[in-house]
């Protein structure tokens, strides 16, 4: 009975210690791999204000309510400061993030028409066409990791 009540409280703090040397993120990760998918846009810059109030006002909230049902992790849109200079590819990034590669390739149709019911499939895709240059789209998942 002796031993018991002075191993009992040893052993928390070893367990604890013990947890502390396990690398959170590779846990986390190997269990949870993202999918990423990254789109660069070129913007005419007489309509960057345009771009971005559709960015903001069109896409966001559909991207939100992917996010909600969770079938998407989550969507970030990056202005690009360097490289600069007349060659440079992209101004904005998109980075949308996903838990597999079905989810992204889920059709958003039923999202679009759910989050802007007044807004005809047609319209949303004249006005993103529009407003930007898609230039390149890439996907990255993972296929190991240290």
């Amino acid at each position: 009975m002796q031993i018991r009540r002075l191993a009992v409280p040893a052993l928390i703090p070893t367990a604890f210690l013990l947890g502390t040397l396990v690398n959170t993120g590779f846990t986390q990760q190997a269990a949870n791999p993202a999918v990423v998918e990254v789109g660069c846009m070129k913007i005419d810059p007489l309509k960057e204000e345009e771009y971005l109030k559709m960015e903001h006002d069109l896409w966001r909230p559909v991207h939100q309510e992917r996010i909600k049902q969770g079938h998407m992790r989550s969507w970030t849109l990056y202005a690009v400061r360097f490289p600069s200079g007349s060659k440079n590819e992209c101004d904005y990034r998109t980075v949308n993030v996903y838990s597999s590669l079905a989810d992204m390739e889920r059709p958003i149709g039923e999202v679009f028409t759910k989050v802007h019911p007044n807004v005809p499939l047609a319209e949303v895709g004249r006005r993103t066409v529009t407003a930007r240059d898609f230039r390149t789209g890439e996907v990255w998942y993972q296929v190991d990791q240290n």
